[in-house]
C-alpha cells in the first residue's frame, strides 16, 4: 500500500505563491512583451512604407520626365518630330497650330508649355522625395523601432521558456521548490536582461534540470529536508566525521 504524504505547510504556502506569481509577475510582463512587439513593429513598418513610397515616388518622377522629354521636347522627338525643340516665333503663344505651314515655320503647340510645367514638377519630385526618404531613414535609425520589436520578440521567446519551467502538482516537495525557484528566477532574469541591456539581447534563461540539481546538493546537506531549503536561510555544512554538531 502506497503512503501518501500529506503536503507541508512548506508546501501549501509555495502552491499559494505560485499563481499570485504567475498572473502578477509572468503574465503582466508577457502582455506588456506583446504590446510593445506591436506597437513598435507597427511603426517600424509605417516609417518603411513611407521610404519605400517616396523611393517609388522619386524613381516614376525620374522615368517620366526621360519619357516626356524623348517623346515631345527633344529635337527628335518621336510623338510629335521635335515640334515642341523648337524656338516659338514671335506671337507664338496665341497663335493657333496650321498644319498647311511648313516645317520650319511650324508653330510650337499650346501643349508644349504644359509638358515643359509639368517637367518642372517632376523634377521637383524627383530631388524632394529622396530627401524625404533619407530623413525618414534618419528618424527611424534614431528610434531603431526594428531593433526594439526584435528585442522585445526575444524577450516574449524566453518568458515563454521561463513559464515551461513551472512547477507541476505531481511533483514532491524537493522538486516542486527547485522548479519553482527554476521559473521564478529565469522570469526574473528575462526581465532584467530586457531593462538593463537595452540594445542587446535578452539571454535565453537557465534550465530547469541545473536548479534541480543545485537543490538536491542542498538538500543532502541537510540530510534531504526540504524545510531547510528556505530562501535566504543559511545552510549549516555537516561536521566532520568523527564529531558531534550541536
Amino acid at each position: 500500500m502506497t503512503e501518501t504524504r500529506r503536503p507541508t505547510s512548506q508546501r501549501k504556502y509555495l502552491e499559494a505563491v505560485y499563481p499570485v506569481f504567475q498572473h502578477f509577475a509572468l503574465e503582466d510582463q508577457r502582455t506588456y512583451y506583446e504590446q510593445a512587439v506591436r506597437k513598435y513593429r507597427k511603426s517600424g513598418e509605417q516609417v518603411n512604407r513611407l521610404r519605400a513610397a517616396f523611393a517609388l515616388f522619386a524613381g516614376l518622377a525620374s522615368a517620366l520626365i526621360a519619357l516626356v522629354v524623348a517623346a515631345y521636347l527633344a529635337p527628335s522627338s518621336f510623338a510629335n518630330g521635335g515640334l515642341c525643340a523648337a524656338l516659338p516665333q514671335e506671337g507664338a503663344l496665341i497663335q493657333a497650330v496650321d498644319e498647311t505651314l511648313p516645317e520650319s515655320g511650324a508653330v510650337r503647340p499650346p501643349y508644349c508649355r504644359m509638358l515643359e510645367v509639368g517637367i518642372a514638377v517632376l523634377t521637383i519630385v524627383a530631388i524632394v522625395a529622396p530627401a524625404i526618404g533619407a530623413a525618414l531613414t534618419t528618424l527611424s535609425d534614431l528610434y531603431q523601432w526594428d531593433r526594439l520589436a526584435s528585442i522585445y520578440e526575444s524577450a516574449l521567446e524566453n518568458i515563454e521558456v521561463a513559464d515551461a519551467q513551472s512547477p507541476l502538482p505531481e511533483m514532491d516537495e524537493i522538486e516542486f521548490k527547485a522548479s519553482l525557484r527554476a521559473y521564478a528566477e529565469s522570469a526574473l532574469a528575462v526581465m532584467r536582461d530586457e531593462t538593463a541591456q537595452w540594445g542587446q539581447v535578452a539571454q535565453p534563461p537557465q534550465q530547469v534540470e541545473q536548479f534541480i540539481e543545485e537543490e538536491r546538493q542542498k538538500a543532502a546537506l541537510v540530510n534531504g529536508s526540504a524545510d531547510d531549503l528556505v530562501p535566504g536561510r543559511r545552510v549549516e555544512p555537516p561536521g566532520e566525521e568523527g564529531t558531534l554538531t550541536p
